[in-house]
């Protein structure tokens, strides 16, 4: 009987963590706007599965051969079966990693750790702003998050696996994982899983597990997976690749396009993606060597060095973006889960008078910033007033819930109620905010309009560039002019012609050109709204409303 409520427990853990993981990467999924970096993913995507060439990437007509091809190939995919390649169908392929990666965590981290601390390591995960950012963009982030994170984990659990036959199975998962992180992002998992492991191996001084990681076998599953695109890339273009020397090499460098980051540029950011526990990942990186920790200790210890390593590695990369950081956070996630379930069931390592101390100040720090919410919304954020009452309702209900639980000695529903609560916050955060806000929807209405205004057969260059953002919603390429010369030439052969800002500015001005239709402040040059306009030679005179600011 004592075995059976255990396992219903169980069931109960795993099935409240796919409902809560499955609601914070999948709400409003397809409601916000694809920015840029996504469409370079849902375009691509759009012209493999239009010219069903599924080795040579191209975006907007041209070759793409800066990312590996993995997230274009799983986008097509979904597009054969929803019909088209939008929000939705970009998306999924993120959101679905995600909920993967949750379990992921919960089942490996369960293999080393009692279960309980496992389903706490995955409900910090899933609930981290790190997981909610990502699980909603269409970037390979995610993909190369789940695969790093599953070489990692199955690594792990091979080593300390006490059967042969549990350790080829492991080592199996990772080979495969290693070889798909690459075609996902390659060749970020080189170093980002090479090298944590290499150290691990050297400070730990376990050289006699190189033998037992299928190091013949396995390789050559991964080169099985990760090499054939490359070569038939490089052989559709004449082996003239030198474009990943760029991507590759220069970027890391520091060479190309490196942001101009500082050197501690990660050290915030690794806070922000893991709030709302910042706290924890604190006290987290002090906490793996600590004798107190007993027979979690190893298991600590080896995601601390995956962690540290991989974020040394980044502060010495030249190349620098945001994004970069995600797939070491749920390493990140899983150390501030072992301390949040320490102070929460054990108190081994925290006694219960500090353990409450550091839950109390986040229970009021969450009242604090409800309050604070509250306040800012009636007197300079009226419009969203309803959505701010809704959201600080949920963060004080839940608050006030965990606080009596927490009192009344019921410390696992407690939990529960943390991950459920914050869960809860998301869905009006993206309802009421996030989604309102968003400043690329102008964009998107505007070139919904154009794509109905100009035929399907006829063809729209644009002149000077267009965002990628643009290319997405119009439908189909559209091609980039430099010169007004030429813009003329085209437009007098019966071309339609989209231009934005200063480009349209220029055109006007000439006075050869008739604007069949412009809206203001549809796009963004860094991050100043303009006009965009679309013009055609002997055209009705659909005029927008709004007028133009020439």
């Amino acid at each position: 009987m004592v075995v059976m409520d255990a396992n219903k427990g169980k069931i109960g853990i795993v099935a409240g963590l796919l409902v809560l993981s499955s609601v914070a990467a999948f709400w409003t999924l397809s409601a916000g706007t694809l920015e840029n970096h996504e469409c370079f993913v849902s375009v691509t995507s759009r012209e493999m599965l239009k010219d069903g060439n599924w080795v040579m990437p191209t975006f907007n007509g041209q070759p793409r051969l800066q990312k590996t091809p993995l997230s274009y190939w799983l986008v097509a995919g979904v597009a054969k079966v929803t019909g088209k390649v939008d929000e939705f169908s970009a998306r999924l392929p993120s959101a679905v990693f995600s909920v993967l990666s949750v379990f992921a965590v919960l089942y490996f981290v369960g293999q080393w750790l009692p279960f309980r601390t496992a389903a706490v390591c995955a409900g910090v995960w899933l609930t981290s702003f790190g997981y909610v950012r990502y699980s909603h963009n269409a970037r390979p982030e995610m993909a190369l998050t789940f695969f790093v994170t599953l070489c990692f984990l199955s690594f792990y659990s091979a080593i300390t696996a006490q059967s042969r036959k549990r350790q080829i199975v492991y080592m199996l998962i990772f080979w495969v994982s290693f070889g798909l992180g690459n075609l996902a992002k390659g060749p970020a998992p080189l170093p980002l899983v090479g090298v944590p492991l290499f150290v691990y191996i050297a400070v730990t001084k376990q050289w006699r597990l190189i033998g037992k990681l299928l190091p013949v076998c396995g390789v050559l599953i991964f080169l099985a997976i990760m090499l054939p695109w490359p070569i038939a890339a490089a052989y559709k273009v004449n082996w003239d690749v030198v474009i990943w020397k760029r991507e590759f090499v220069d970027r890391f460098l520091g060479e190309y396009a490196s942001g101009n980051k500082p050197f501690y540029y990660y050290a915030p950011l690794m806070f922000m993606f893991i709030l709302p526990w910042a706290a924890f990942l604190a006290v987290a990186l002090a906490a793996p060597y600590y004798k107190v920790w007993g027979e979690k200790r190893p298991a600590m210890r080896f995601l601390w060095l995956w962690f540290i390593v991989d974020l040394a590695f980044l502060f010495l990369s030249g190349g620098k973006r945001q994004h970069y950081i995600m797939p070491i956070m749920p390493a990140a996630a899983i150390l501030a889960g072992i301390i949040l379930d320490d102070m929460i069931f054990e108190n081994r390592a925290f006694s219960r008078e500090q353990a409450r101390g550091f839950l109390l100040a986040h229970i009021g720090a969450a009242l604090f910033l409800a309050a604070g919410f509250v306040c800012y919304g009636v007197f300079w954020w009226r419009e969203f007033l309803p959505a701010v009452l809704v959201t600080s309702g949920i963060i004080i209900a839940a608050a006030v819930i965990v606080g009596v639980l927490f009192a009344k000695k019921r410390p696992g529903i407690a939990c529960g109620c943390v991950f459920a609560g914050f869960v809860a916050v998301l869905m009006p955060v993206w309802v009421g905010f996030v989604n309102p806000l968003e400043y690329n929807e102008p964009s998107r209405r505007f070139m919904r309009t154009i794509s109905q205004m100009v035929p399907a057969t006829e063809v729209m260059i644009s002149y000077k560039s267009v965002s990628p953002r643009v290319v997405h919603y119009f439908g189909k390429p559209i091609r980039g002019v430099k010169e007004e010369a030429e813009v003329y030439k085209l437009y007098q052969q019966g071309d339609w012609v989209i231009t934005f800002g200063k480009g349209l500015d220029e055109l006007v001005k000439t006075g050869r050109y008739e604007v069949v239709y412009v809206e203001q402040g549809v796009e963004r040059v860094k991050t100043i709204p303009v006009a965009g306009g679309l013009l055609h030679r002997q055209s009705p005179a659909v005029k927008s409303t709004e007028g133009a600011s020439l």
